[in-house]
């Protein structure tokens, strides 16, 4: 019997999830490690002990299911995401991973079929940027944290990460009994809505999603001399404003013409008053992009123009982009092409937990599309038909990797 991904139960599934952690201005409030969270944690795992599947909980929160396979010591097949959201999210984000993971494992279970592989399915904790920084849950499976800084930073309400952990069960000193070593998995497919507008805006089916962005961000500084904004005559002027306005304009040229993006989302105006001319200036800008030879030259032309100017220029962060496996890919593609469904090939330009888990196995995303784009808010929105057809795309490249890994042996 054919594993068929039953589409009604997966829209009863979600719907049924949307009802916990309901907030007074109509999202969802299911923020890592409150009782909203592990209540919808809850959840999840009695709908997948149904299906056969053993259920465990590591030390960062992570819920972890396996669905065994025929040949004993294959490496699992992982899908997933994850259930947290935003303050007052939306119904989808990560959401859809996760029952669209549960989702291929019924129609395993209910077909009576094993792969070869194993097939995990991950719930993971504090994906949303609320515990000081996204991918906190699957950063603590790839052995990426700093684990003793992070759990003493201030999480989105104030308090320190340790004490939410702890109010979750959890132990913040345990969390490297997290870590999963490299080569501990097979393979790792994520379902995700774009977030973005460009699958419904050329009316497409699917996004097979290359890779992650890198993203790079940098500090400028423009120095010029505080003085009394009445008194003090145009052409003796040294503001600081006034040489940062070029570099303003400079950021989305660069952007542009190396097809990357560039933000400038933060400027900060010294003094700050209305009677004194700016004395200083200081930009925080962002550059993202699946290439670092091309993040390179940007970061270049950007640090010469800021030069140029008479400002200062300084790298603060790098996150290196994430390549996904081309095996993965066109597992991805063929699927779509066999259930005659569209896709576009394209980067992701927010992070995911894909991101951290290319440190343990290959992996590759897909993305259904995100009606005008919209995504955490309660206005967050997914086609039933796009969010079944994610699912059909994810079983069937599941099964093309189960036949394709690993086939060395």
């Amino acid at each position: 019997m054919q594993p068929i991904i039953d589409g009604e139960q997966l829209l009863d599934n979600l719907e049924a999830l949307a009802q916990i952690g309901i907030d007074p201005n109509g999202g969802l409030s299911r923020i890592a490690y409150n009782a909203e969270d592990q209540q919808a944690r809850a959840w999840v795992n009695e709908q997948i002990r149904g299906l056969g599947m053993t259920v465990q909980t590591d030390a960062a929160g992570n819920g972890i299911s396996l669905y065994p396979g025929s040949v004993s010591d294959l490496k699992p097949i992982a899908l997933g995401s994850h259930t947290d959201t935003v303050p007052n999210g939306g119904r989808f984000d990560g959401t859809l991973g996760v029952l669209a993971a549960m989702a291929c494992v019924r129609a395993l279970h209910e077909a009576k079929v094993k792969l070869r592989h194993p097939v995990e399915v991950i719930n993971f904790a504090s994906e949303e940027a609320t515990m000081s920084g996204g991918t906190f849950g699957s950063r603590a499976m790839a052995g990426t944290l700093d684990t003793e800084a992070d759990i003493h930073k201030a999480a989105w309400d104030g308090q320190p990460v340790a004490d939410h952990l702890r109010a979750a069960g959890l132990e913040p000193t345990a969390l490297k009994q997290a870590i999963q070593a490299k080569g501990s998995l097979a393979a790792y497919l994520e379902l995700h809505i774009e977030q973005g507008g460009s699958l419904e805006a050329a009316q497409i089916s699917i996004g097979v999603v290359e890779g992650i962005v890198g993203i790079r961000r940098y500090a400028v500084v423009f120095q010029g001399y505080a003085n009394h904004a009445g008194t003090t005559p145009m052409a003796g002027r040294q503001d600081a404003l006034v040489m940062a306005a070029p570099f303003i304009s400079v950021v989305p040229e660069v952007a542009v013409a190396h097809e990357i993006v560039g933000t400038i989302g933060q400027l900060k105006v010294h003094p700050g008053a209305p009677n004194v001319i700016p004395g200083k200036v200081e930009i925080s800008l962002e550059i993202r992009g699946l290439h670092e030879d091309v993040l390179d030259k940007a970061e270049t032309e950007l640090a010469r123009r800021v030069e140029q100017i008479g400002g200062m220029f300084q790298p603060v962060s790098i996150k290196v982009p994430v390549v996904s496996d081309p095996r993965l890919t066109d597992a991805l593609a063929a699927a779509c092409d066999e259930l005659n469904l569209s896709y576009r090939r394209m980067p992701s330009g927010a992070g995911h937990d894909a991101m951290s888990i290319a440190t343990i196995c290959p992996q590759a995303m897909l993305f259904v599309p995100s009606q005008g784009g919209v995504s955490h808010s309660p206005d967050e929105f997914t086609e039933s038909e796009d969010c079944v057809n994610g699912a059909r795309v994810l079983l069937g490249a599941l099964l093309k990797l189960d036949d394709i890994l690993d086939t060395d042996r």
